[in-house]
């Protein structure tokens, strides 16, 4: 049987991996959090927006570290649990040898990292909407043009839109450089 090699990383290769990673993170976290405003944040964000996204939130950066630690964590014990107590290991594994487990092993790590990238979005998204609810900052938005103002509570911003629930509980997207006034996205 030929000898399974794995191609060799630079420390670059995985930062910017890693940065990819927590990018796809934020973009799942944003799109959990807007949508249940009913906004499609993909159709008014920008590549920039999920690009800064590690940088502008320290609670992605932090969700991202906490989970890197935890991975790592859990592989360092199962390699020693699997050096330490083959005979358990194998039969947690459901009978499967090293080599065996080490071929479902991608697929198993793939769907588990998906699953939970799900579930930690849902928990964030609905964090941030409860917070929303509890003390979502009242702005008013004022036009130049006319003078006109609209108020009500921040849903959020990006760098082309700010989103806001208004009295009547309408949302509305807002952009922030344009002749277009206003987008209401839902009405009650």
């Amino acid at each position: 049987m030929a000898d399974f090699k794995r191609p060799k990383l630079d420390s670059q290769t995985y930062v910017t991996l890693g940065y990819l990673i927590i990018v796809v993170i934020g973009m799942m976290f944003d799109y959990d959090y807007y949508n249940r405003f009913s906004i499609n944040i993909f159709e008014y964000a920008d590549i920039l927006d999920f690009l800064l996204a590690p940088v502008k939130n320290l609670q992605l950066m932090i969700f991202a570290f906490g989970s890197f630690l935890v991975v790592l964590l859990f592989f360092r014990l199962d390699k020693l649990w699997m050096t330490k107590s083959p005979k358990t290991y194998k039969r947690m594994n459901f009978g499967m040898g090293v080599n065996s487990a080490s071929k479902y092993r991608p697929f198993m790590i793939g769907v588990s990292i998906v699953g939970y990238l799900y579930i930690a979005s849902v928990f964030y998204g609905e964090r941030m909407y409860n917070n929303y609810q509890e003390e979502a900052d009242m702005i008013e938005v004022i036009y130049e043009s006319n003078q006109r103002v609209l108020k009500g509570k921040l849903i959020g911003k990006n760098t082309d839109y700010i989103f806001l629930e208004s009295n009547d509980k309408s949302v509305r997207a807002i952009p922030v450089s344009s002749d277009v006034q206003e987008i209401v996205i839902s009405r009650p």
